[in-house]
């Protein structure tokens, strides 16, 4: 990883990707750009073993949904700039049946080592990203878009 490709990464650009999440939220156009540039910066960090994608980056969820329905641009775009596909792979059912059962038997535990996580996903945002990403990822996003407000801007 280096700021060379995060760059290149940055100057992707797609209109489509925009105009199809403008349809799906009541979010302008500027801003959807601003979520889809937020996108493209995390799924450069992802590159970093053991990164994950935490509640609080819902709305950049939601684009990275969004940017995969363009099959054929996303394949592109990851084999151009991170030389594989990237997958989008969300928890199976034994996955989620564990950690509910992990919740049940070992609650602190369990949260400690949320919190681990979650700490390493915050260094390496600071790390490779900077200050102000952090800021906005972690303070700014998750009141702007809570999944409360997320399901408000939702046109349908």
């Amino acid at each position: 990883m280096d700021k060379q490709q995060l760059q290149s990464i940055l100057s992707y650009k797609n209109e489509d990707i925009i105009s199809r999440f403008v349809d799906l939220f009541c979010i302008d156009e500027p801003e959807a750009e601003d979520i889809f540039n937020e996108t493209k910066k995390f799924l450069y960090v992802c590159q970093v073993p053991g990164f994950f994608i935490p509640d609080e980056l819902l709305i950049i969820d939601e684009m990275w949904h969004n940017f995969i329905l363009f099959t054929k641009e996303y394949q592109k775009f990851c084999k151009e700039h991170f030389g594989f596909f990237f997958h989008h792979l969300p928890a199976s059912k034994q996955e989620k049946e564990n950690q509910q059962q992990l919740n049940i038997t070992a609650p602190e535990k369990i949260k400690a080592e949320f919190h681990e996580k979650l700490n390493f996903v915050m260094s390496q945002v600071y790390d490779h990203l900077g200050e102000d990403t952090l800021i906005k990822w972690f303070k700014e996003y998750p009141v702007k878009y809570s999944k409360a407000n997320i399901t408000a801007l939702r046109k349908w």
